[in-house]
């Protein structure tokens, strides 16, 4: 089955610096697409969505352009999902910048590392989520389920813009804590204009973890948005802290081997084309 990996990582330490890598030894090196490429030998990935790896501010162009001219040089990266400052007063300038650079399809913005519960409350970035709409850009919602309650408000103010959950509302599963995050998820369903990325789980979970630990949370994912709106995603090279590629895309598989070949086919591929606008080769 062909797949289209709706999130994935590169980031090159040479030229761009990651303040949240700093101190992180675990990922603090440089990941190529060849690195890539290594880590999912053997599996049939005709694309990818590049979301932004979270580079200093003021580097957001930057690190657009790089992985434009490797996706031009090295094919394989079929989208973006860039950073930008959205609660920022000149953030619109950094969009207008993003008209030039046609892969460019949504923009996140994090809420996930952050010490405030309430970030995806704030009046200046709803407003920066509403302006994607004339840039005919979406949003990648990036937040843990305690931070749900906020993201749902952020979500309820902005109706227009197309809007991906990033790693399944990131549930405490190595404490079992499947409530408040199911009710949660079920909310944030409800708006039509949302998807979400079944991704990031692994190291949600207890090291050591099973396929039977995590299909609990994806089978609540596919009763809530189904597979219409479900989109695989790697979180590579993240998702190495808690097993590699393969590991993963099997538990995955697995997860949802009853499904029908169609609806596998949307949560692996035709949904990310959908929503993303993926490029394949």
């Amino acid at each position: 089955m062909r797949i289209i990996d709706t999130h994935q990582h590169l980031w090159d330490t040479s030229t761009l610096r990651y303040p949240w890598l700093d101190g992180f030894d675990a990922l603090d090196q440089q990941y190529s697409l060849d690195d890539y490429r290594r880590a999912t030998k053997g599996i049939d990935v005709s694309a990818t969505v590049h979301v932004e790896a979270d580079p200093a501010p003021g580097s957001e162009v930057t690190e657009v352009n790089r992985l434009t001219g490797i996706s031009e040089q090295e094919g394989l990266i079929g989208a973006i999902v860039a950073a930008a400052p959205l609660e920022d007063g000149d953030a619109e300038e950094t969009l207008k910048q993003f008209s030039d650079y046609p892969l460019v399809v949504a923009v996140r913005r994090m809420a996930w590392h952050r010490e405030d519960p309430d970030f995806y409350r704030t009046p200046s970035l709803i407003e920066g989520v509403q302006a994607l709409q004339s840039y005919g850009l979406g949003f990648d919602l990036c937040a843990h389920a305690g931070q749900m309650p906020a993201a749902l408000a952020l979500v309820r103010e902005a109706p227009n813009v197309p809007i991906a959950v990033n790693h399944c509302g990131g549930p405490d599963i190595a404490g079992n804590d499947f409530e408040p995050w199911a009710d949660a998820m079920s909310e944030m369903a409800s708006f039509s204009n949302t998807a979400c990325k079944v991704s990031g789980i692994v190291t949600r979970a207890a090291e050591g973890w099973t396929r039977e630990d995590l299909k609990p949370y994806i089978d609540h994912l596919v009763a809530a948005f189904g597979f219409d709106r479900l989109m695989f995603g790697s979180d590579w090279p993240v998702c190495t802290l808690g097993g590699d590629y393969g590991r993963w895309l099997d538990a995955l598989r697995w997860a949802v081997q009853d499904a029908d070949e169609s609806d596998q086919h949307k949560l692996f591929y035709d949904t990310a084309v959908h929503f993303y606008r993926v490029t394949t080769t």
